[in-house]
């Protein structure tokens, strides 16, 4: 019997070659859609899932009052993993990890600069990697050092390395003691090479007693059943014990935040954490939901507009004995039939798209073949989608009276358009918020993209130093300035794109005791100002003679409540220092928050990049090339690597810009899935009043007056859509835009230029299929009559 429903489907499709185009493409667009997305959920709620500890690993957050408000971080002090291992039997291992770090590594004339982390014994009972060579042993050597396999071939061209020595900024050798497969892209914590503490290092043995800096991050395996909240407060304590009032640290609180968390819910305000990139991964599986829920609406449309043709059928085989649930049974066999089709022309689909959906969101997107959750969800999508689509379809045509079909009075009026007229109006809803989303998107992106940030980022260049040009940075400046390349350069110690120190050791007269003003500082040299085409407020840039001077930010005088600042004396790190000059505030961390407090203080003996100003109109290759031929004179021992500051500066737009792509994409995708729909029930109307176009036309009703008859009721449909989706965008973006400080106000242009879209959409969808029906000879639709 089965057999027999399944020859019978196929039968009514191919005869049926239109039809059935329509509707695979319609379905085959929904899962597809469906299926990358959920592909793309799958991978981020399976991020860092391989290690072995996923479950019970944790990492140390801080919250830490900045100037009023809660900031949080997993910046730490050095000896807390030693003062928990000697006090809290319930973690089981402890990690201390430096914050990822560029090292160069030689080998003969080989010199490549890696990311380096370096780490504590017990970094790979926490962590679970692939070992090639070697075993998780080697960490306790403060000489071994532990390379990726890419990184072993890109040193010295094999794997098969173990016992050889690497040169490590041109200081000091070490040996590889193993090698890791590479870390996984799905991986939070990612490095190319990992180096172990040096217990014995006067950096170390100093650190072992720090207290007040935090410069590392601690990760923690917690014993099952540990209560979380209470292993916090006991840490918080600790630390306060430990540091007796004197860090910042002490009046807050910390939190352990679990591995299961780091990927989707990075995010945290007032001291809590509030999500992330959840949202996104959530409001796209809703995404998907809807536009599979689109293309079944579709069939469904289709289906039922198809029902003048298979009305006889259905009387013929009732009449012959065919019981409904008979008839219910071959409908949905026809639906699943077609169900199956379109997956598997969606699955041709989606492996035609994977590379180009895998490069768009740059991840390696894993398709989990080996689990029979997957195939549970394939068969459940295919027999999901048949019924859904095929069930309205079903039921309606096989309750169709054969005395009736077969006298030809089938038509029940307007109560047999309503169904569809209401799902497609929900479709256009569902459209017309993705669209206004992504134009709200758009917006904001272009918003903050256009934003003051108080420097110039155009034709700027940041070279990373290193001791031979530290010491050679005059000659090198006077070098490229007699080139003509250079319009001017500064030294500072962090990168202009972010701010990696934060101090609240600053003192001055008239300060609230109570009070304690928490700052981001750097350190530059001559012309800061001046390479970055920042504004001074007040007073005047670094120079040559310049001692113990400082540059302050506009919201750190705010902060500092002092007037005419220029001449005042602070003190910081155990010097008075004269505050030189004021400058606009720089957003050099998040641009979509307000700029943070920030000072500058001048050093011209300790660098970490050189930020190199272009002379406007010049050749950006040629002066590249000139810039290079200068820094291999002076720092031979050194790969020559630079980054425009612009670029980096547009890394910060990165998960915007992918979550606006991507809305783009199916946005798009539903509209024309949308158009299908609406061509469906087009069809359905103008099937139903054939004849009715046909007397009107007699009666002399013109082309363009049947074309309005057939749009008007349409048109009426969007315009319901647009009130009800309006709203509904407005309320979901403004709740998207509330995650951001500095962000648009929705306008009404927005709106209006979704709704004109729209309109458009429909019009051509409406007129295309009207036109036919419009233009066609009367004399052949009233014959019959």
């Amino acid at each position: 019997m089965i057999k027999n429903y399944f020859k019978v489907a196929w039968r009514n499709l191919t005869r049926n070659k239109t039809f059935s185009l329509i509707n695979v493409l319609g379905l085959a667009i929904g899962m597809a859609c469906t299926m990358l997305i959920a592909l793309w959920v799958y991978n981020e709620k399976n991020w860092d899932g391989y290690h072995k500890k996923y479950d019970s690993v944790y990492q140390l957050y801080v919250n830490r009052n900045f100037n009023g408000e809660i900031s949080t971080g997993p910046d730490l002090m050095y000896p807390l993993v030693s003062a928990i291992q000697a006090t809290h039997p319930e973690v089981q291992h402890a990690v201390t990890v430096s914050f990822p770090g560029s090292t160069l590594m030689g080998n003969g004339e080989t010199r490549i600069n890696k990311t380096t982390l370096t780490v504590s014994p017990d970094f790979f009972d926490i962590f679970t990697f692939d070992f090639i060579r070697g075993n998780k042993e080697v960490l306790k050597d403060p000489d071994a050092i532990v390379m990726t396999e890419s990184t072993a071939k890109a040193v010295f061209g094999s794997t098969d390395v173990l016992g050889q020595q690497v040169r490590l900024n041109n200081n000091r050798n070490a040996v590889v003691k193993a090698i890791l497969k590479d870390v996984p892209r799905n991986s939070t914590v990612q490095f190319d090479g990992l180096i172990p503490f040096n217990p014995s290092s006067p950096e170390i043995k100093e650190a072992e007693s720090e207290w007040v800096n935090c410069s590392y991050q601690v990760f923690l395996d917690v014993k099952p059943g540990t209560g979380v909240s209470s292993l916090e407060s006991n840490l918080i304590n600790l630390i306060r014990k430990r540091t007796n009032g004197e860090n910042p640290t002490t009046r807050g609180s910390v939190l352990l935040h679990p591995m299961e968390k780091w990927r989707l819910f990075e995010e945290f305000r007032g001291g809590k954490n509030t999500g992330g990139r959840i949202q996104y991964v959530n409001l796209f599986t809703w995404v998907a939901v809807v536009i599979l829920i689109i293309a079944c609406v579709n069939f469904m449309n289709l289906s039922t507009a198809r029902s003048e043709k298979r009305a006889r059928e259905v009387g013929i085989r009732k009449t012959l004995g065919s019981g409904k649930k008979q008839l219910i049974a071959q409908f949905l066999s026809e639906s699943v039939l077609l169900a199956l089709i379109s997956f598997l022309v969606a699955t041709a689909v989606v492996y035609a798209a994977m590379p180009s959906f895998t490069k768009l969101l740059n991840i390696e997107v894993i398709i989990p073949y080996s689990e029979p959750a997957m195939w549970a969800i394939v068969l459940g999508i295919i027999l999901l989608t048949g019924f859904v689509a095929g069930g309205y379809p079903a039921f309606y045509l096989s309750d169709f009276m054969p005395v009736k079909v077969l006298k030809g009075t089938i038509l029940q009026g307007k109560q047999a358009v309503l169904p569809r007229k209401i799902l497609v109006t929900s479709q256009f809803i569902a459209a017309i918020v993705l669209i206004s989303a992504t134009l709200i998107i758009y917006q904001q992106l272009q918003h903050v993209k256009k934003r003051d940030i108080g420097y110039d980022t155009n034709n700027l260049i940041q070279v990373k130093a290193n001791k031979d040009l530290t010491k050679n940075y005059d000659a090198f400046r006077n070098e490229l300035q007699q080139s003509g390349v250079l319009s001017s350069v500064v030294r500072t110690s962090s990168p202009l794109t972010t701010i990696l120190g934060f101090t609240s050791g600053i003192r001055w007269q008239g300060a609230d005791p109570n009070t304690q003003l928490i700052i981001g500082f750097l350190f530059s040299n001559n012309d800061f100002t001046k390479t970055l085409n920042a504004k001074l407020i007040d007073g005047r840039d670094f120079c040559d003679g310049d001692s113990n001077t400082v540059i302050f930010n506009k919201e750190a005088i705010r902060l500092m409540g002092l007037e005419s600042p220029v001449g005042r004396e602070i003190t910081w790190a155990g010097r008075q220092r004269t505050i030189v000059g004021v400058v606009d505030n720089m957003v050099m961390t998040s641009p979509y928050e307000a700029a943070s407090p920030m000072m500058v203080a001048y050093d011209n003996k300790w660098s970490g990049f050189a930020n190199i100003r272009l002379n406007e109109g010049v050749d950006v290759r040629k002066s590249l090339s000139l810039i290079e031929a200068a820094y291999k004179k002076f720092s031979p021992e050194y790969p020559f690597e630079f980054r425009f500051i612009d670029d980096e500066f547009n890394q910060k737009f990165l998960n915007e810009q992918l979550i606006g792509k991507l809305a783009v994409i199916f946005a798009g995708l539903s509209i024309f899935v949308c158009c299908l729909g609406l061509f469906g029930l087009v069809s359905f109307t103008i099937e139903r009043r054939t004849k009715e176009i046909g007397i009107r036309k007699v009666l002399g009703a013109s082309v363009q007056q049947v074309l309005v008859l057939m749009s008007r009721e349409f048109l009426i449909l969007v315009g319901l859509a647009f009130l009800v989706a309006i709203p509904a965008a407005w309320w979901a973006m403004n709740e998207w835009l509330k995650n951001f400080n500095y962000r648009i106000n929705i306008g009404a242009g927005v709106f209006l230029l979704v709704g004109s879209i729209t309109l458009i959409i429909a019009l051509v969808t409406v007129g295309l299929n009207a036109s036919a029906a419009a233009l066609r000879n009367p004399g052949k639709t009233l014959r019959s009559e």
